[in-house]
């Protein structure tokens, strides 16, 4: 995640709000926040100066469509499918007025999921531009937010904000000022419903690809699968997800629970985290 330079802040400091925003890149809790007549979505992690360039030459904010943002079942994906996917497909549809363009991932840092849903979008008749960011920037970024102290959900957010908008230098300094030693870790995608994260300790440290997101990276499969030996680690998947293979061959090799989600948190998902958290976390380090 590459700190703001002055010309980030050119491209990313603009009139252009329609809602909540940070910095050019909307921040909504819901769709109903969103004001703006012309968007510019994308999904995954696209080259970031690809999203800026588009922004400026569209003249319209970004809107992550990785956000469940309350937007009705669009009724396009089978129903035993990634739920972040369809998440991507109903938000596209319901805004699909105002998005002037998508920009797809499409490559390795994504999945075949990213590759259908910008050809079905194509076929509906909103304008995609297909991105590949399978090499990532080089020398990576450095670990901040995934080994820090602080509120896990706050922290995952960040990260993901980051893929448009970096870290200030103020926000790198009170970060890094906040690194700690782990008593847990969580490896896996962003999960949806998000606030699975609330579970965790303020001290977890994260690992697979939201590592690597952070690291500027999202295809680097050895940065993904960088496990830390002896920590207590929630290995997590997307229900659906081809990523399960590589959460259970982990959590097996590592000795670390193996959590699959599809739609919602069910009640024994709650009960099994809370009961690995209170079995390997000290009391004194657990959520209070």
């Amino acid at each position: 995640m590459t700190h703001r330079t002055e010309n980030d802040q050119k491209v990313l400091i603009s009139p252009l709000s329609g809602g909540r925003s940070e910095g050019g890149l909307l921040t909504p809790a819901a769709l109903s926040e969103i004001t703006a007549p012309r968007l510019v979505g994308f999904y995954g992690v696209p080259p970031r100066s690809i999203l800026h360039e588009r922004a400026r030459a569209l003249e319209a904010p970004l809107l992550d469509l990785d956000v469940a943002l309350g937007a009705p079942p669009a009724g396009v994906l089978p129903e035993a499918y990634c739920r972040v996917a369809a998440t991507v497909m109903d938000n596209a549809l319901a805004l699909r007025s105002r998005l002037v363009e998508v920009v797809a991932a499409v490559g390795p840092e994504k999945c075949d999921a990213g590759r259908y849903t910008a050809a079905i979008l194509k076929t509906i008749g909103i304008p995609v531009l297909e991105t590949t960011n399978a090499e990532g920037i080089d020398p990576p970024d450095p670990i901040l937010l995934c080994d820090a102290r602080g509120p896990v959900k706050k922290r995952v957010v960040r990260i993901m904000r980051g893929v448009a908008l970096p870290l200030s230098d103020e926000e790198a300094s009170l970060w890094s000022a906040r690194r700690c030693e782990p008593s847990i870790g969580f490896w896996g995608t962003p999960p949806e419903p998000i606030d699975l994260l609330d579970l965790l300790p303020e001290d977890t440290h994260l690992f697979g690809w939201t590592r690597a997101v952070e690291a500027g990276r999202p295809a680097d499969l050895a940065i993904e699968m960088h496990v830390p030996p002896g920590l207590p680690i929630i290995f997590f998947n997307q229900g659906f997800c081809p990523k399960s293979q590589l959460a259970r061959h982990l959590a097996d090799t590592h000795s670390g629970l193996h959590v699959d989600v599809h739609d919602q948190l069910t009640q024994a998902t709650v009960a099994k985290i809370e009961a690995f958290v209170k079995l390997t976390v000290p009391a004194s380090r657990r959520r209070a």
